[in-house]
């Protein structure tokens, strides 16, 4: 999905918390190439949206998840009232829950399964091989963009 073609039902929680890292109004955690890989969103339970790519170059993307839904009956999403997890055969990809009304704390994120190189855990955030930790995002559209 496009940065400027975002699904209409896509409401950004206020804040997310990714490793040590806190997003504040931010619209967008990602894109690579102008493509959204990944959204969380509120809802009556955390929403989710995944694109992976479809070839080599990333010049076509494919809808993995659509607003919780798989497109692919060995990927696996789990939701809760305050929680969702993604699921793959070769492992989880994506777990958070919410912690206040409108606070989303990611708990696991792991995008290499994919082909892209976009990892975290409770301590850091790590894209093509930087290291985010400790840091503090606002106001922004696009947190991190990758050409």
């Amino acid at each position: 999905m496009k940065l400027d073609n975002l699904p209409t039902q896509y409401i950004p929680f206020k804040e997310i918390r990714l490793g040590s890292n806190t997003l504040e109004n931010v619209t967008v955690i990602l894109t690579i190439k102008g493509n959204v890989p990944l959204l969380v969103g509120n809802g009556d339970t955390p929403r989710v949206w995944l694109y992976i790519p479809a070839n080599k170059d990333g010049t076509e993307w494919y809808p993995l998840i659509k607003d919780n839904f798989s497109s692919n009956p060995d990927v696996k999403v789990n939701v809760a009232p305050k929680m969702i997890s993604i699921r793959t055969p070769d492992g989880p990809v994506f777990a958070g829950l919410v912690a206040k009304e409108d606070k989303f704390v990611i708990t696991k994120l792991d995008l290499r399964p994919f082909g892209l190189k976009v990892y975290a855990d409770e301590n850091s955030l790590s894209v093509m091989g930087n290291t985010l930790t400790k840091n503090q995002f606002r106001n922004l559209k696009v947190v991190i963009g990758i050409d």
